[in-house]
Order: structure tokens, then C-alpha cells, then sequence
């Protein structure tokens, strides 16, 4: 289960199947999907942030600040990747 609220509309079986169909037909994979695309559609429209928290963005940024560190041989060797695990364990072993 995850911490995401629900949020439920009133509408018949038909329109549902309907709805389902277009998210498909239109390529998403759910149509939690496809409604949220359309919620982001409609804000963007009118010029409004999207209500909803883009964690693909935040990937992307992430992925992006590391390719420019590594490009920029901003890195560090392999064989400390565990150093402060290991000197963090020491200290709590004392």
C-alpha cells in the first residue's frame, strides 16, 4: 500500500469502459495514467503548475547531475565506496 490518497468520480460502468479504452488506445499503460496526463494537459494549458509531485523529473535531474559529474571526472574510485560504512562501524564497535 502506498501513502497516495484516493480520489473517486461518479461515473457509469459504460463510461468507464470507455474511458479505459481511450487510455489505451491513446498508449497508457492505465488510465490512472491517462488521467493524471490530462489533468497535467489541462493545467499546462493554462499556464498552472501540475498538482501532482513529478518524481520522473526529479530522476531525470538526478540522472543528469551525475552524467555531468562523471563527465566532468568528478567520481571517486570504486574501492571506497565502503569506507565511511567501515569507519562508521569501528567507531560504533569502540
Amino acid at each position: 500500500m502506498t501513502d497516495k490518497d484516493y480520489a473517486v468520480i461518479h461515473i457509469t460502468p459504460k463510461e468507464r469502459t470507455k474511458i479505459e479504452s481511450l487510455a489505451q488506445k491513446r498508449g497508457y499503460g492505465t488510465t490512472d495514467a491517462y488521467l493524471r496526463a490530462l489533468i497535467e494537459s489541462d493545467a499546462k494549458a493554462h499556464n498552472e503548475s501540475p498538482p501532482f509531485e513529478d518524481e520522473q523529473a526529479d530522476l531525470v535531474a538526478s540522472f543528469r547531475r551525475s552524467m555531468n559529474d562523471a563527465i566532468e571526472g568528478k567520481t571517486f574510485p570504486i574501492s571506497t565506496l565502503w569506507d565511511d560504512v567501515d569507519k562508521f562501524e569501528k567507531r560504533s564497535s569502540e
